[in-house]
């Protein structure tokens, strides 16, 4: 798959679920904002951009903080969503790369789970440094292993239980795959002239209804979801099956199950004025 078609598998799926994101998997994601925000250095009057801003849940948690919020999105009907839930953030519909802001205009950009699903990781991130003032940050996170992060990895290994075979449509991974090593997450701040450069493991816990979470992530999802759908009502029926006894080794005692979600977050910093990064001096 090319990443134009590429960028239009993503585009059109988040286009599908925009209504049916947020109460579930977007939910879910909320789990690491404070700490994005924190490593952002977000507080009242911070000029901060945020971009594949979804349903919105990120912008309104640094509108708490008194922050300046510029929200974008390369969906429209996301945007549209964003919009209603962000009276008091500006909400535009922009494609990363490819954003229509100036140098140094903000004092800091985020990303909540955006990097792994853009087509050209590289140039995101390059424009994302370039948009920051000197001494701004820019913060991005990713999906860790699914053997950590087992509220997505249960999914993966049902569909292997199952024997199911990925729909032929499919890509066969995001552009991103390979920078989702926290030593190859860093290795693409860098690369891109940020200095500074960490990548920190962070983890927490859903905790859900099982059941809820099995139509969350369908609902929420889009390479996931299209992985499930896309197969026959009895290759969906077996990978349900799978579904339910692994999720089951997360069992809350009542009911619910408590499951493991653990990302990486990135952060980087745009070199002062005059000063030279190590991509650029060549070391």
């Amino acid at each position: 798959m090319s990443t134009t078609d590429f960028a239009e598998f993503e585009r059109s799926g988040w286009a599908r679920r925009s209504g049916t994101y947020d109460g579930g998997f977007g939910a879910m994601t909320a789990g690491l904002h404070e700490a994005l925000l924190d490593a952002a250095g977000v507080a009242r009057g911070t000029r901060l951009l945020e971009v594949g801003c979804g349903s919105g849940r990120l912008a309104a948690a640094a509108l708490a903080r008194r922050a300046e919020v510029v929200a974008t999105d390369g969906v429209r009907e996301m945007v549209a969503v964003a919009a209603r839930a962000l009276p008091g953030a500006r909400v535009l519909h922009a494609e990363l790369p490819g954003l229509p802001f100036a140098d140094g205009e903000f004092d800091a950009a985020v990303g909540a789970f955006v990097i792994n699903h853009v087509p050209d990781p590289a140039a995101a991130v390059r424009e994302l440094a370039q948009v920051v003032r000197p001494g701004g940050r820019v913060v991005l996170s990713c999906w860790d292993t699914l053997a950590r992060n087992r509220a997505q990895g249960v999914f993966f290994d049902a569909v292997a239980a199952a024997g199911a075979t990925p729909p032929a449509d499919l890509p066969g991974t995001s552009p991103f795959a390979r920078h989702a090593t926290p030593s190859d997450f860093a290795a693409l701040l860098a690369e891109a002239g940020l200095t500074d450069v960490r990548v920190e493991q962070v983890g927490w816990t859903h905790r859900v209804d099982p059941g809820q979470w099995w139509r969350d992530v369908l609902a929420g999802t889009v390479l996931t979801s299209s992985l499930i759908e896309g197969q026959d009502a009895g290759t969906v029926a077996r990978i349900r099956a799978a579904y339910d006894g692994l999720v089951a080794a997360y069992a809350a005692g009542d009911g619910s199950v408590a499951l493991p979600v653990a990302a990486l977050l990135a952060v980087g910093t745009r070199a002062a004025d005059g000063e030279m990064t190590g991509r650029q001096q060549g070391s």
